[in-house]
């Protein structure tokens, strides 16, 4: 059995989630049994919404072992600190890969990087010539608890936005939103919305990738910085960035709309391909 563990919550949202997706369905596509492991019911439910059959909740990175089995493979995608525990699955399991957190981060203990910049979904992939709905649609982030949307406010009404919610966004929030976007939409349509819109803007690179991946022009607003190799890969797809409060730049971009470039998503197959050539050897 191969088990992905991708890690979420309130702070650190779903994009974890959504990328290994697109690795599961990879693994899946390639006759690999493959099993989802996350850390609530929102986490589980986005995966499930998103094609996961099997999806299982545990706690946390500590608890992978309640689970999988001695000689099993396993693919971590998750920040949190594991105290050593990295070195307990290396030897407990028979495959061990793990989601680069940094630019330059490197294996501790043996096990297989993998870069997580642009893991996009088939679904978003197979979605680029399909005809777009004519809206530009903000997907800001999963959560919003410093609210800075609504702080934003007068920059926001400037342009003709909807809004498509976080999955985390507290349940008073709606409220403070609709007056400042055209429509509000939920986070459960998140995989619809994003595939067949014309135009996406998201502080998430995961999304930006989603997005473009798909068809859509793309806008990248930055909110915080960006390690470089992440600025480069959004970059390198000729995705333009802009800052909250740049009003100018905002309406440059969103007036120089055109047909985005179809840009090859290569990244989960190869991924895929690469672990199922190891189980391979392995069983000779």
């Amino acid at each position: 059995m191969t088990y992905i563990y991708a890690y979420s919550n309130h702070k650190y949202g779903l994009h974890r989630v959504r990328r290994m997706t697109a690795l599961y369905h990879e693994l899946e596509s390639l006759g690999i049994e493959v099993e989802m492991l996350t850390n609530d019911f929102r986490s589980a439910g986005t995966a499930k919404d998103l094609g996961v059959k099997s999806c299982t909740t545990v706690e946390t990175i500590f608890d992978i072992d309640f689970v999988a089995e001695r000689g099993d493979t396993l693919i971590l995608d998750s920040p949190e600190d594991d105290m050593g525990k990295l070195e307990v699955y290396h030897e407990m399991f028979a495959h061990l890969y793990r989601v680069a957190n940094s630019c330059d981060e490197a294996s501790r203990y043996g096990e297989q990087m993998i870069e997580g910049h642009a893991l996009v979904d088939q679904s978003y992939i197979s979605s680029a010539k399909s005809q777009k709905i004519e809206r530009d649609i903000l997907f800001y982030a999963d959560s919003d608890s410093s609210r800075d949307l609504s702080k934003a406010s007068e920059f926001f009404k400037s342009f003709e936005l909807e809004l498509l919610l976080g999955e985390y966004f507290y349940a008073d929030y709606e409220s403070d939103l609709e007056p400042i976007f055209d429509v509000l939409y939920e986070s459960e349509e998140y995989a619809q919305i994003i595939s067949s819109s014309s135009c996406v803007l998201t502080s998430l690179p995961q999304t930006a990738h989603e997005a473009h991946s798909a068809g859509a022009y793309t806008v990248f607003i930055e909110i915080s910085d960006l390690e470089q190799c992440s600025r480069d890969e959004i970059s390198s797809r000729g995705i333009p960035m802009v800052k909250i409060g740049d009003k100018d730049r905002l309406a440059e971009i969103l007036s120089a709309k055109r047909e985005t470039d179809i840009y090859s998503y290569p990244e989960a197959k190869n991924i895929a391909k690469m672990i199922l050539l190891h189980k391979s050897a392995q069983n000779g």
